[in-house]
């Protein structure tokens, strides 16, 4: 009887490390709508981080926020409790800095040359788009090391793959370690791409319409004819998207590619879509004359949530 026990417990853990690694699995996946907009915002538990442009990192929860850095930043994301992020230096080089979610013990971790503001960070290393490829450094900004040597316009790295789109606008995958490259699309037509709940959701630049398919090439499918530019961000069941024609992010559901709601006026002519803890993060004109954005956020179907004070 005793043994019996051992065994239903033991099952009951399993079952329970189970949930937690899909449920951090998806919430890195669901991450990637972000960092494909720039990466302005990310959450930790019930902690928003979120640069308010252009005042710097704020961290933001329960209504109450707090100032971590006076930097504007970019591709944000935490990883153990430290934030990383990417800011522009002097002369316009790319930095790669952390600094604790309590905002002490920043560090200047490494200088690196790309056009792609976005990374990814692991145990392992940090990955990033070098001149040559894919590279990765520790997280102390040592031992850099060319890990895929491929003309990359865009990547994202989920679990132990590496997917990309290249220069001739195919989608590929391959694996961390640099291994075992191939093409899922020769015909895609994308620039860039997120990899969101088991999904490659990309603009096909010739059909003009967002499209996805299986992380294995299979079961393509239209996604939406709404969808006209980069400015989209898949999460949970919708596409939230920009829309130049009327001025507005929208949102459509998936499955329902005619139809879609409009979630808030804006008045410039781009935007990016962040979204985190039921709140959709987006760019517009600035009530600063001092410069031409700043952030705003609102609730993702639309309804009044607390206004970001500059």
């Amino acid at each position: 009887m005793k043994k019996r026990k051992k065994i239903v417990i033991i099952v009951s853990i399993g079952i329970i490390l189970i949930g937690m690694v899909k449920l951090f699995t998806l919430n890195k996946h669901k991450d990637n709508g972000n960092i494909a907009n720039m990466g302005l915002v990310t959450q930790s538990d019930k902690t928003v981080y979120y640069n308010k442009y252009e005042k710097g990192i704020f961290a933001y929860k329960n209504g109450k926020e707090q100032r971590l850095t006076d930097e504007t930043a970019y591709a944000i994301s935490v990883f153990e409790d430290q934030i990383y992020y990417i800011t522009i230096s002097d002369f316009s080089n790319v930095v790669i800095k952390r600094i604790d979610t309590n905002g002490e013990n920043l560090k200047k971790i490494a200088t690196i040359y790309t056009s792609l503001s976005k990374f990814f960070v692991r145990s392992e290393g940090i990955y990033y788009l070098a001149n040559k490829g894919i590279a990765r450094i520790d997280r102390n900004g040592e031992g850099e090391t060319l890990v895929f040597e491929e003309n990359i316009q865009d990547f994202q790295i989920v679990g132990d793959e590496i997917f990309y789109t290249n220069v001739f606008n195919q989608i590929g995958k391959v694996s961390i370690s640099g291994e075992n490259p191939y093409i899922l699309n020769e015909e895609a037509n994308a620039k860039k791409m997120q990899v969101v709940d088991n999904w490659i959701y990309y603009l096909d630049e010739n059909e003009n319409a967002l499209f996805r398919f299986k992380p294995n090439g299979k079961d393509k499918e239209l996604v939406s004819i709404l969808v006209k530019n980069q400015t989209y961000n898949v999460c949970g069941n919708y596409v939230y998207y920009l829309d130049k024609e009327n001025s507005t992010i929208a949102r459509m559901k998936i499955g329902k590619s005619n139809q879609c709601d409009s979630i808030v006026t804006i008045s410039v002519t781009n935007t990016k879509i962040n979204i985190a803890n039921d709140e959709l993060y987006y760019l517009d004109k600035s009530k600063d004359e001092s410069q031409t954005y700043q952030m705003y956020r609102i609730g993702l179907k639309g309804q009044e949530t607390k206004s970001i004070e500059y």
